[in-house]
């Protein structure tokens, strides 16, 4: 190989490695991220990084086709990156060759994730983390609660009874998800209908914003 060819080959790897798109969580909504490596048909890699976090989600033309992070892979991991209102990002872009582990449309993903983020920030704005402490309302009065709602717009799910039966206004939340066994996108959906539906009251929680920083407050064990 002569050094003009080594030297061109050498450009074209940097060029390959080189991130054409890369920010702050904190200023660029992942939503919004999705949404124009979709709209744009890319074929490559986005990988997302928080602290000692590292996750990464695959893209062939403008679909997401697979994802890991942690012990998570396909729409599971996913949506655990959904969690992440902090850390940085980078787009890698080139054709990858990995089986299509994610089937749904990249467009239902995002509606589903916008609506997962939506209810994440607002559980935040409230400071709940793993130290809070919730406590359920009587069975009386969910039970009239319910009464007076139009009849079948609402439902307790299993989740969400076991939940309230187990928010006993002693227990953290860090304590109730480790006994129920919820993963993180079941504890967000539950605590969101439950709360504003007002079948909870909050007894205690930290006042800090979880948004950036080292103050950040998520309320799974292996995220704190």
């Amino acid at each position: 190989m002569t050094s003009t060819n080594k030297e061109k080959m050498e450009t074209s790897q940097q060029i390959l490695a080189a991130p054409v798109l890369m920010g702050e969580l904190s200023e660029f909504n992942l939503v919004h991220i999705l949404q124009l490596l979709n709209e744009c048909n890319v074929n490559g890699v986005l990988q997302v990084k928080k602290g000692a976090l590292y996750g990464v989600m695959y893209f062939e033309h403008g679909q997401i086709i697979d994802a890991h992070v942690l012990t998570y892979d396909g729409e599971d991991a996913l949506y655990e990156i959904f969690l992440w209102l902090s850390g940085k990002f980078a787009f890698h872009s080139f054709s990858i060759q990995r089986p299509k582990t994610i089937k749904r449309p990249t467009e239902d993903l995002i509606l589903t994730g916008a609506r997962y983020d939506e209810r994440w920030r607002k559980l935040c704005k409230l400071g709940i983390g793993s130290g809070t402490i919730l406590r359920a309302k009587s069975d009386e009065e969910i039970t009239r609660m319910i009464a007076e709602e139009e009849e079948g717009t609402i439902h307790l799910a299993q989740a969400d009874q076991e939940f309230l039966q187990t928010a006993d206004g002693t227990k953290t939340l860090g304590e109730i998800a480790n006994q129920l066994g919820y993963n993180r996108r079941k504890l967000v959906t539950v605590m969101s209908f439950l709360l504003t539906n007002g079948f909870l009251d909050i007894v205690s929680t930290s006042h800090s914003t979880p948004f950036s920083g080292k103050s950040a407050q998520v309320f799974m064990p292996e995220l704190d």
